[in-house]
């Protein structure tokens, strides 16, 4: 069985590349290439919001056509290695991506959420132990990243009521 048929990530791209730019352009709405945690993910997301802000669909030779431009003059392995992730993820996403996409987003944003509540209770423990009072007091309140995740996570989660009004930033 292929990891990307587990992996929300992957079926959340491989929803994207499925999709005809308006569409996609709906999904993308408010996504960042950083929600992702693989690395590889990361990139094509940043492919597939390119795409689409240069009115491209995000079909996998776009995104290949696109790392290839990215990458000037790649070395071959890497770009083979970009190339059969692409392929195994559209090949792995779900059929009718229009009805699983939305989910997959809020899936793919709620980890993302987690991950950043994760990083920044990281740095208040090391504040606890490292910092002065004054510098933990301002960590402690510093949650702008997180809140921000949890604002596109629950407007994803609701269909995208206030995405709809989100750009995909290129």
């Amino acid at each position: 069985m292929s990891t990307a048929l587990l992996d929300p990530e992957r079926q959340f791209l491989g929803c994207v590349m499925q999709l005809p730019i308006n569409p996609a352009r709906r999904l993308l709405a408010g996504m960042r290439p950083n929600d992702v945690a693989n690395p590889l993910a990361a990139f094509v997301l940043h492919l597939a919001i390119g795409a689409v802000a240069n009115d491209q669909p995000p079909m996998p030779i776009v995104l290949f056509e696109r790392a290839q431009e990215i990458a000037g003059r790649p070395r071959a392995a890497r770009l083979r290695e970009i190339a059969a992730w692409i392929a195994r993820t559209y090949e792995a996403a779900p059929l009718a991506p229009e009805q699983h996409a939305a989910h997959l987003k809020s899936v793919v944003l709620k980890a993302a959420w987690r991950r950043a509540v994760d990083e920044h209770a990281r740095r208040i423990l090391q504040a606890v132990a490292e910092s002065s009072t004054d510098e933990l007091h301002r960590l402690a309140d510093d949650t702008g990243a997180a809140d921000e995740l949890w604002t596109r996570y629950r407007a994803a989660l609701n269909n995208g009521s206030v995405s709809a009004r989100l750009e995909v930033v290129a």
